[in-house]
């Protein structure tokens, strides 16, 4: 049984490490790269927390992965059409509307949430961010985050990010990201222009004071925000149908 269990974690470690090689060979510019295999990695990852293969099962973490194969299919589709890829597509959908009762998902066009989800996403695989700060007349904070591109050979040269809105059942591939800070108790940033760089998010839950969010770089705290939500608006894509 412990042999077992050891080979199904290597599995997931190599089948994480080819993800990630494909998800950089994804974002890169130039519609060629949609033929890469982010798609199959995306749906083997997909299946790993579904069927809880190396992991404890996690039905949310495999939607949200089931959801990148189906966003990676459709751009390979309008590139060239294949049968075997319309195939994987209705396999892909059959299994989301599935899941999709299974977790009680809806068809939401409005995400609130206690902290900002999109820039944990912009952050990953190690990225650093540029955060700037807005105040709206409603008295929201709108943050609005960049990916700085990564030097290197096999990286991606320009911002852009692939981002994942479980609740809204779609990706897209983005050069920044948006979220508004709901009523916000305070506010503080290092920078004076109101745009400050950015490697790591750390959340303090305080039912007192208001959720904190505090933006760091380089071990430095150079911003936070104390405030009750976080909200994403839907910009769902019309080929969504449900």
């Amino acid at each position: 049984m412990r042999e077992k269990d050891e080979s199904r974690v290597s599995l997931r470690m190599q089948k994480r490490a080819a993800y990630r090689h494909e998800l950089r060979k994804f974002i890169s510019d130039g519609s060629s790269h949609y033929k890469c295999r982010f798609a199959e990695l995306s749906y083997e990852m997909g299946e790993i927390y579904r069927k809880g293969l190396g992991v404890p099962c996690n039905d949310a973490r495999a939607y949200y992965y089931y959801l990148q194969a189906e966003y990676a299919i459709m751009l390979r589709l309008r590139v060239k059409r294949r049968n075997e890829d319309e195939a994987f597509l209705a396999k892909i959908r059959l299994i989301l509307t599935q899941m999709r009762r299974k977790l009680g998902y809806g068809s939401e066009r409005l995400c609130t949430s206690v902290h900002p989800f999109v820039l944990f996403q912009a952050l990953e695989e190690g990225h650093d961010l540029m955060i700037s700060f807005r105040r709206m007349k409603s008295g929201r904070i709108k943050v609005v985050g960049a990916r700085i591109p990564k030097s290197g050979e096999g990286e991606c040269p320009q911002s852009r990010m692939l981002i994942t809105y479980d609740r809204f059942h779609y990706c897209e591939l983005r050069d920044f990201v948006i979220t508004y800070a709901q009523n916000v108790e305070d506010i503080w940033y290092l920078e004076n222009d109101d745009c400050i760089r950015v490697d790591s998010i750390n959340m303090v839950i305080d039912e007192k004071n208001g959720n904190r969010t505090e933006f760091y770089y380089r071990g430095k705290l150079v911003a936070f925000i104390c405030a009750e939500d976080y909200v994403v608006s839907s910009g769902r894509p019309r080929y969504i149908k449900f």
